[in-house]
């Protein structure tokens, strides 16, 4: 752990540890969106940039269509990736087929522009297809060193280099809980 050198000691004596690298968190379905719709609402803010963004399938786009019509009229660039048959009616959206089986366990959103940088990665801890009942094991950057390094990869994925697929999984891929035995618990509102 590092220590902040800039912390306030009018509102604490003591000083505050800052972690020396992004950590873990398991995320719930309500928990993803929430920090999906931030990263989403601070590139609408920025208005420019680029977006970045994995939806398991085209069709979950669906319910984000209008929200990603107006993020693409303000942003350089919106890159949405999924599985299946991708819209045909957001000209402004560049779609971007997944073509591993493997790519559709992830959730990204990538926001990089010239000064902010954000990102959600996570990948689908259990196997369930009902979207209140999923789980995802990752984490959140403002880190403008990995943003890009994410960005890079996601890339050459979509030039269809399989061989980066792997790599992606071995470097890349979020750690994943050693136990998620009470799915009951970790899905829990609050």
């Amino acid at each position: 752990m590092r220590v902040s050198k800039k912390c306030r000691t009018s509102k604490s004596s003591e000083p505050k540890s800052i972690p020396s690298s992004d950590i873990n968190h398991i995320f719930n379905h309500e928990a993803m969106l929430a920090v999906s719709h931030a990263i989403e609402d601070l590139a609408h803010e920025t208005s420019s940039g680029e977006l970045i963004s994995t939806f398991q399938h085209f069709d979950n786009f669906q319910h984000q269509k209008k929200r990603y019509d107006a993020l693409a009229r303000r942003l350089d660039a919106v890159r949405v990736w999924g599985e299946g048959e991708p819209p045909q009616d957001s000209s402004q959206i560049d779609f971007v087929p997944i073509f591993h089986a493997e790519l559709t366990r992830y959730w990204v959103v990538l926001f990089d522009s010239p000064d902010v940088h954000a990102l959600l990665f996570c990948k689908q801890a259990n196997q369930t297809d009902q979207f209140h009942r999923k789980v995802f094991a990752g984490f959140y950057s403002f880190n403008p060193f990995l943003v890009r390094c994410i960005r890079r990869r996601f890339g050459l994925l979509s030039c269809g280099i399989s061989g980066v697929v792997d790599h992606f999984e071995r470097y890349f891929s979020p750690q994943m809980p050693n136990s998620l035995n009470d799915f009951d618990a970790l899905l829990a509102t609050a």
